[in-house]
């Protein structure tokens, strides 16, 4: 069993963050971009549930290292807390400014679109328009959009909190497991049945986050994702099961959506877009949870063979953290920039704007590195005697 994380993972995890990227910017080509569920494609019926694949990897890679509870929230604050810090303070600064360059006459204006857009965003839109919160029009959609992404940092964190006190348990026994994960599985039902997506920081989706963690964490007891590829029997059966996982993550979404109209979900962030499957959509998130992530690895475990391709995905897949949190900001300059807010384009530009954003991304992950080892350096170079 692997004890680190591996080059598939972060293939996986790039495949993921440019389908979600690509949401975004084709998004971006409809006047309203709740539209878009209108125009009907596989992958906006898979894109509510990709973000669960990092909840799983997030279990599968836990470790028991003998650190304290303690000690476990403390790590974990500082890898979430801090960044979607410096995230919200980088994205309502430079989102803010253009808005207060092209858009607003003065500052008041300003101001009051970004507190609207951050308050409207982190109470979690579907509430904020349940009581009626001010939107006075100044409410943009790239604000919304870069503060609403943080959902699933603070989602991590405060379902962290439970997976440090349960892992032990669930993973101890089988039984423990399959108790654990039934009953957060009912509650997430529940409250997405009665509740939907009404209740602020996306607290309905919790359960079925950690019941996602806490199989992660399970299944790399059994080695899940990473069985041996040595003969040519294991390639065989790695591919059949691949088909299988992949022909049940497609039906189920192209059952989801033609029978029951349904192409987001009642439970996780999303569904103020549409409410249909309410909590039933729980049980579809966490199977996709393990289906999705299977599908996704095991082609990474493929690409990792193409030296050139798996090096660049491995490469973005390392980097998926700053590249969720940070490419509004360039959305949201090209948009301006190049394409002029508002203007409505072609749906196949939407590629292009993809291949433009992930190229700005990663030029800045390069130069977030090199700056990042040239502090390291400097600090592990001796200080000379004055």
């Amino acid at each position: 069993m692997t004890t680190t994380r591996t080059r598939a993972q972060d293939i996986a995890k790039a495949f993921m963050i440019i389908s979600v990227i690509f949401f975004h910017c084709y998004m971006l080509t409809f006047t309203d971009y709740r539209d878009v569920l209108k125009d009907f494609n596989i992958l906006f019926a898979i894109f509510p549930f990709l973000l669960n694949s990092f909840f799983f990897y997030s279990g599968y890679n836990y470790l028991d290292k003998g650190r304290s509870y303690k000690e476990n929230v403390l790590r974990r604050a500082k890898q979430l807390l801090i960044p979607m810090a410096i995230a919200l303070v980088i994205s309502t600064i430079t989102i803010g400014s253009m808005e207060l360059i092209f858009h607003h006459d003065n500052a008041l204006d300003t101001l009051k679109a970004i507190g609207n857009s951050t308050l409207f965003t982190l109470m979690s839109e579907p509430l904020a328009l349940m009581i009626g919160f001010p939107q006075d029009g100044l409410i943009t959609f790239e604000l919304i959009l870069s503060t609403g992404l943080l959902w699933f940092i603070y989602s991590l964190f405060f379902c962290s909190l439970a997976f440090y006190a349960l892992v032990k348990f669930t993973n101890k026994k089988t039984s423990h497991f399959v108790s654990v994960i039934i009953g957060l599985l009912l509650i997430s039902f529940a409250l997405g049945q009665y509740v939907g997506v009404y209740l602020p920081y996306c607290v309905q989706a919790y359960p079925v986050i950690l019941a996602i963690m806490l199989t992660g964490a399970f299944l790399r007891e059994h080695n899940f994702l990473d069985r041996p590829l040595e003969t040519k029997k294991d390639y065989i059966l790695t591919i059949l099961n691949l088909l299988c996982a992949e022909g049940l993550v497609i039906g189920t979404c192209l059952v989801t959506h033609y029978q029951f109209g349904a192409m987001t979900t009642g439970t996780m962030m999303g569904s103020q877009f549409d409410a249909t499957l309410k909590g039933f959509d729980v049980f579809i998130i966490f199977a996709f949870s393990i289906l999705g992530t299977y599908v996704f690895h095991t082609l990474g475990r493929f690409i990792d063979r193409i030296p050139l391709l798996g090096t660049g995905m491995s490469y973005i897949g390392k980097h998926s953290a700053t590249f969720y949190l940070f490419h509004p900001i360039f959305l949201d300059l090209i948009a301006i920039t190049i394409f002029q807010k508002k203007i409505i384009w072609g749906k196949g530009q939407a590629f292009f704007y993809v291949a433009v954003i992930l190229i700005l991304m990663t030029a800045t992950c390069l130069l977030i590195d090199l700056i990042v080892k040239k502090i390291k350096e400097k600090k592990a170079s001796p200080i000379e005697n004055q």
